[in-house]
């Protein structure tokens, strides 16, 4: 599996110098050159945050040749429908998020994304959330699906998203489809803001645990539950015909936002 290099800018140049101090030549690693510029484009005076280094450094430390994305896609398609078949009915919308939906997924990464569940199977989502979410495969965040505006509004947040339709993960090459459309609509590597950094760290840290999110999605908290309820109403008003324009091109100065629904292939 081979891309176009859309930039090839001082990133990806910067990129090639830190593999060739690893040992790692430019030729067959044309993608995991991709993704490490990617991560080099969040520099700020020089500098990238310890979440952006660390994705350096993790790249670089597990590299992987072209030829390899494609056969781990097919295996995240098949840990996506195993992690599909232990929930208790078929979600009505999943969306894919993370490296997948960004367009920089690489032979090492994992899937991430939300299921839209029946409220009464929310409980037992988490409960698979919990078991698979340490794992490098596939994982789904369970949402409601009777809550519409709260689930835009952590779309919104993630900033990328691929819709997919669930019940063709048993087709053979489906994922690597979806994948080569979201590589084709892909506009820029840049992906977020300094303040969008910082709220991260604060308000949905990536070091939380799983039963943390799970808590703050159920509203554990007086905290949890302002934030929800926030996150609710951004949501709602980004659907609304005047003012959701407004609210998605906030988001978009926070988050670069690119959302995919159901691609035709």
């Amino acid at each position: 599996m081979r891309i176009q290099t859309k930039w090839p800018d001082q990133n990806w140049r910067d990129a090639g110098k830190l593999m060739k101090d690893r040992g790692v030549p430019a030729e067959q690693h044309e993608i995991m050159q991709e993704n490490v510029a990617t991560y080099l484009s969040h520099r700020s005076s020089d500098q990238l945050s310890a979440r952006w280094q660390s994705k350096v450094d993790r790249e670089l430390a597990r590299p992987f040749t072209d030829a390899q994305v494609g056969p781990r896609i097919d295996v995240l398609q098949q840990s996506l429908l195993e992690n599909v078949q232990e929930l208790p009915s078929y979600p009505s919308k999943i969306y894919l998020t993370g490296s997948f939906s960004r367009g920089r997924l690489g032979a090492n990464s994992d899937l991430d994304g939300y299921a839209a569940m029946k409220p009464e199977e929310v409980s037992k989502g988490f409960d698979c959330y919990e078991k698979r979410v340490e794992t490098d495969g596939a994982c789904l965040f369970p949402m409601s699906e009777k809550t519409p505006g709260f689930n835009r509004a952590n779309l919104m947040y993630a900033g990328a998203s691929v819709e997919i339709d669930p019940h063709r993960l048993g087709e053979s090459g489906y994922l690597r489809k979806v994948y080569t459309c979201v590589q084709e609509n892909r506009t820029q590597r840049r992906e977020t803001s300094g303040p969008y950094e910082w709220a991260t760290g604060k308000m949905w840290g990536e070091g939380m645990s799983a039963q943390g999110k799970r808590e703050q999605f159920e509203g554990k908290t007086l905290k949890s539950r302002i934030m929800n309820n926030v996150l609710s109403l951004a949501g709602t008003m980004a659907a609304l015909p005047m003012v959701g324009a407004v609210v998605r091109k906030v988001a978009d100065l926070c988050v670069h936002q690119t959302h995919l629904e159901k691609p035709q292939v």
